[in-house]
């Protein structure tokens, strides 16, 4: 794969030109902050969910297909529930 998924492309510019450590570094620390970056898009994620439906009256029913998941599971991110087993104290 040359390039990052679509909504990480900014991430590209970490490769660009002659391969060095301090790309190493950068590319580590990318790779380290992966949880806390999948902490903040569900946190967002639920803020819009939650947003839509409050605010704007949309009902999980209709986010639902949008979001390929069922109704039931978008109600679950409203919540905050988190299908990703989080890890507990003392855990490796």
């Amino acid at each position: 794969m040359d390039k990052p998924p679509l909504p990480f492309e900014r991430l590209a510019s970490l490769t660009a030109g002659d391969e060095t450590l301090d790309q190493a570094v950068a590319l580590t620390a990318a790779l380290a902050a992966i949880p806390d970056l999948q902490k903040w898009l569900r946190e967002q994620r639920q803020h819009v969910v939650r947003t839509l439906h409050e605010r704007d009256g949309v009902s999980y029913t209709d986010m639902a297909p949008a979001l390929g998941v069922k109704p039931e599971r978008v109600s679950g991110i409203a919540r905050g529930h988190s299908r990703t087993p989080r890890k507990k104290p003392g855990d490796e």
